[in-house]
């Protein structure tokens, strides 16, 4: 790039962004097996989030079914599973059940002889202490609706993540619960993008990186694939001169949010400033503002009145974003009278000298069993 000087501006690109480079060209080798030959050609999209838009799909997908706050019916009866239920939500207010991060493998089924258990003044025989794992205590729910979002079509996934997102903004409104939740502040602002891949993903994947999260979210929460990528192509080609480029979907147009040319015109204007940042911690290896640890310290306590001074107008923000803010229109999967397919794929950057551990090698197992998912391994030349 250049500035209006004319004088040359240039910012090292690390791996990660120059294989998406390579995938968005399509000048990466196709694969040679047939299941990938049909990822090839080019025209990729994607993001550096090392799973952020799954995670968020997951937190957007489940939150009401498996990790809301349904409180149970007042029957007059008590049972183990509302026991369980209030040892998990303390407060209608919690983000996600305190047991979410308790693993299958961190847990074991203590039993016990048969005892009489007093809880709130009522008595329950109990003939076995529950396991503490989320999956053991959601373990039918868990399986139940992973099955119905299996045997989803693209379209109801799409429908699915819209509904989600719709849901909790009318809870909130219904509840006149404070809407200052950065969370939902973003999903609203990119719902038509998460709606484009859980379409590209599909049922069968979402089902299985949901049941890993279920199973143990404190381990399979970290460890997925650099990349995600994704493209959207019209299924039927009207002019059998037409290459796959002409087939591409143009997103900005068809999805508009990150993709519309305005916010792709911010975004180069952010990369350029970056450009033009004087970083102090890349002043002869030290901050070039402070020579003491007494300036240093300052410094420090500079940094963090400014994080909280942001993070406060963020949530003042994401506050006015919901409230003033309507939902876009519903993903459809056609466009210009033309039928559209998304195809999602995660990729895995590794330099010369990288390996993949444990964990890395499990997500890949898993996504490329139902999806595609590759290691792009850039060699030292």
């Amino acid at each position: 790039a250049e500035s209006n000087n004319g004088m040359a501006l240039r910012r090292s690109l690390n791996v990660e962004e120059l294989a998406m480079e390579e995938y968005a060209s399509g000048r990466l080798p196709a694969d040679d097996s047939d299941c990938h030959d049909k990822l090839s050609g080019g025209g990729w999209v994607g993001w550096h989030d090392e799973g952020g838009h799954i995670r968020a799909l997951f937190r957007i997908l489940c939150s009401k079914t498996l990790l809301g706050y349904d409180c149970c019916h007042n029957d007059g009866k008590l049972t183990v599973a509302k026991i369980e239920h209030r040892t998990v939500f303390l407060t209608p207010y919690q983000g996600a059940p305190l047991d979410l991060h308790v693993g299958q493998l961190m847990c074991g089924r203590i039993t016990t002889k048969e005892s009489l258990k007093i809880y709130d003044s009522q008595e329950i025989r109990l003939t076995c202490a529950p396991s503490r794992s989320f999956f053991e205590r959601r373990r039918s729910k868990i399986e139940q609706y992973l099955r119905k979002v299996e045997c989803m079509s693209q379209q109801d996934l799409c429908d699915l993540v819209y509904e989600s997102v719709t849901s909790q903004i009318c809870s909130l409104e219904k509840d006149s619960i404070s809407t200052n939740d950065t969370f939902l502040s973003r999903d609203l602002k990119e719902v038509r993008t998460l709606s484009m891949i859980a379409a590209g993903l599909g049922g069968k994947l979402l089902s299985a990186i949901f049941r890993c999260l279920c199973f143990d979210y404190r381990h399979y929460s970290g460890g997925m694939p650099d990349l995600l990528l994704a493209r959207a192509v019209y299924e039927d080609n009207e002019n059998p001169t037409h290459t796959f480029i002409d087939r591409l979907v143009d997103l900005g147009d068809w999805i508009g949010e990150a993709f519309d040319s305005e916010e792709l015109q911010k975004r180069r204007i952010n990369e350029l400033a970056k450009c033009l940042i004087d970083r102090d911690d890349e002043f002869l290896g030290c901050s070039k503002t402070s020579d003491s640890m007494t300036s240093s310290s300052r410094q420090r306590q500079k940094r963090g009145n400014q994080r909280n001074k942001i993070q406060s107008e963020k949530k003042e923000q994401s506050d006015e974003d919901i409230q003033n803010n309507p939902l876009p229109p519903k993903l459809s999967l056609d466009h210009n009278g033309r039928k559209i397919k998304v195809q999602c794929m995660f990729v895995e950057v590794k330099s010369a000298n990288d390996r993949l551990d444990g964990r890395q090698e499990d997500w890949l197992n898993v996504l490329d069993r139902h999806g595609s998912a590759r290691v792009c391994k850039f060699g030292s030349n």
